[in-house]
């Protein structure tokens, strides 16, 4: 009976001990997300405001525009899975500096397809003025993030200058 008892509380100890190591795993993944959530919140927001879309043009649009989005990521996706065991280029083989290559240009090739085809889908819905608009306000986005990056990097004490 005893050896039981001592069993079970080593076992709650021991099943407390992986629940504590795994909540900051959940908690990062939680606030990750969280900010992941919030980007795209802005995102939203700032596109629809740079191509004043309509609600019925809004209605219409970010289905297709969110389509495209998931259909990029999964490339990207797609190309670390295939790279992620390739040692960093200066370290790699000719062979794995070829399958790199390869991987990188696929990945560009199927990128500007579906650019190519999403853009002839937005075209239904968007004037074309609209969508040079979409393109520079993604790539505005996208500098705005980045200086915002730069600038908690600089006020935190971790910027590389």
């Amino acid at each position: 009976m005893r050896i039981t008892i001592i069993f079970l509380i080593s076992m709650l100890v021991s099943l407390q001990s992986v629940y504590s190591q795994q909540r900051p795993q959940r908690q990062a993944q939680r606030q990750a997300d969280e900010r992941k959530e919030a980007i795209e919140t802005r995102k939203i927001s700032y596109i629809t405001r740079t191509l004043n879309l309509t609600p019925s043009e809004a209605r219409e649009f970010w289905p297709i525009y969110n389509e495209y989005t998931r259909k990029v990521e999964e490339l990207s996706d797609n190309f670390r899975k295939q790279t992620e065991a390739l040692p960093e280029p200066g370290n790699m083989t000719d062979a794995q500096a070829r399958q790199f290559v390869e991987a990188e240009i696929s990945r560009f090739e199927k990128s500007s397809a579906l650019r190519r085809e999403y853009t002839e889908k937005m075209l239904e819905v968007i004037s074309v003025q609209q969508v040079a608009l979409l393109f520079e306000a993604e790539r505005s986005f996208h500098r705005m993030l980045f200086r915002e990056a730069q600038g908690r990097q600089r006020h935190s004490g971790q910027g590389g200058n």
